[in-house]
């Protein structure tokens, strides 16, 4: 019986749609999320440093090179000192303590809110003393912390808007009309922030959802829409160091339809590849716990797995699983159904020890059911196998065969 796997076809148009459809996902968004905020940390570490350093050096040409009035050196130096740069500070001490990260947005939010007022009180103090403070700082704070904060669009643009309103609402009030221009020009600052935000936000996130998707296509096969080999090893060895961990059972059934080659020869390729469709959706339908999981391993070979069941109950699920191939071919009227039978070699590690590697049990458990499977095959097929410590044991006539 051939064991070639066949080549992986493209997904058709409705597998993409279906794919593409992820990204409306609720758990995967809050996973976008929570990947986008964990990269924007690093950004808004740098602009907060920034910040308190341009702030911090202010002072040195306030007074000597711009030869600014007293009044406004006094505000100035409070506000930057007293008010401004420890806002900035705290922000920033939440942000990099991993147990306070989670309140990094509103604690930026907070230190930008109270930087741009800050900033806003010096432009007005700085006119009432006919010396000139540009009245784009604030704008070009909020703006910068829109961008290079990667705050997320939906939070941030409500945010910017509000202390916006505020600030050009205080610049006119207390300077009058000739700030209105001004404001407008704060304004398409911006708007033009804004939008950058968000085209950054959109590409991240387009970007995050192609990788997942590239993602998933790697670890599913092509025709059946299952596992592929790749995850089965990947996960399988998960669950092995879970096992080690939690001392618990992990149990694997290796899977062939009978005759394969046989049956494709007689019917088709297009009816070998319904029937191994059939099978693809049994096993995965009878997945029913969160850590059980089945694979296509190979051309008409798949693989189950079990967390955590007893001896007696996982062998119970393989043969069931195993049984319910032949009748599953007839209800969904697949092509020679009464010649359409599987072969199952089961095994199990109980308890794995922690001072064995991983990789040595996982492996250790493939070979045993990949050896049990074949000795089914001898034994006549159409019969589970199962390995039990050196011994396999036919579960139909509960004859030992050597191996």
């Amino acid at each position: 019986m051939s064991r070639e796997p066949s080549p992986v076809q493209p997904p058709d148009e409705d597998q993409k749609a279906q794919l593409l459809r992820l990204r409306f996902d609720a758990p995967l968004e809050q996973q976008f999320r929570a990947s986008y905020e964990q990269g924007a940390r690093t950004s808004r570490v740098i602009i907060m440093v920034i910040g308190m350093l341009m702030m911090g050096l202010t002072p040195l040409y306030d007074a000597t090179l711009l030869q600014a009035p007293e009044p406004f050196l006094k505000l100035s130096h409070l506000m930057q000192f007293g008010v401004q740069i420890p806002a900035i500070a705290v922000a920033l001490l939440i942000t990099v303590l991993p147990g306070l990260t989670r309140w990094s947005i509103p604690a930026t939010i907070g230190a930008t809110t109270i930087a741009a007022i800050g900033l806003t009180a010096q432009h007005v103090v700085g006119y009432q003393n006919q010396f000139n403070v540009p009245h784009d700082f604030p704008a070009m704070t909020v703006a910068g912390m829109l961008i290079l904060g990667r705050l997320r669009f939906r939070t941030a643009l409500p945010w910017a808007v509000l202390t916006m309103c505020g600030v050009s609402a205080a610049q006119i009030w207390l300077i009058g009309l000739p700030t209105v221009y001004d404001a407008i020009s704060a304004w398409m600052l911006i708007v033009v922030a804004a939008i950058s935000a968000y085209l950054l936000e959109y590409s991240a996130r387009q970007s995050w959802y192609r990788g997942r998707l590239l993602e998933y296509l790697a670890t599913r096969d092509g025709l059946t829409g299952l596992p592929n080999r790749r995850h089965f090893d990947v996960e399988l060895r998960r669950l092995v160091r879970d096992a080690m961990r939690e001392q618990r059972n992990v149990a694997v059934m290796v899977l062939d339809v009978d005759h394969f080659k046989t049956y494709n020869d007689r019917y088709g390729h297009p009816a070998g590849d319904r029937c191994l469709n059939v099978v693809g959706e049994w096993l995965s339908q009878s997945m029913r716990r969160p850590q059980d999981f089945c694979a296509r391993i190979g051309g008409e070979e798949f693989a189950a797995v079990w967390y955590d069941a007893s001896p007696e109950v996982a062998v119970q699920l393989a043969e069931s699983l195993r049984e319910g191939i032949n009748g599953l071919a007839r209800e969904r009227g697949v092509a020679g159904a009464e010649d359409v039978n599987a072969s199952g070699g089961f095994a199990q590690v109980i308890a794995p020890s922690p001072s064995v590697s991983p990789d040595r049990i996982t492996a250790d458990l493939v070979q045993r059911a990949d050896i049990a499977l074949y000795s089914a095959k001898r034994a006549g097929r159409g019969r589970l196998v199962f390995s039990d410590s050196d011994h396999y044991t036919d579960l139909k006539t509960g004859s030992r065969i050597d191996d």
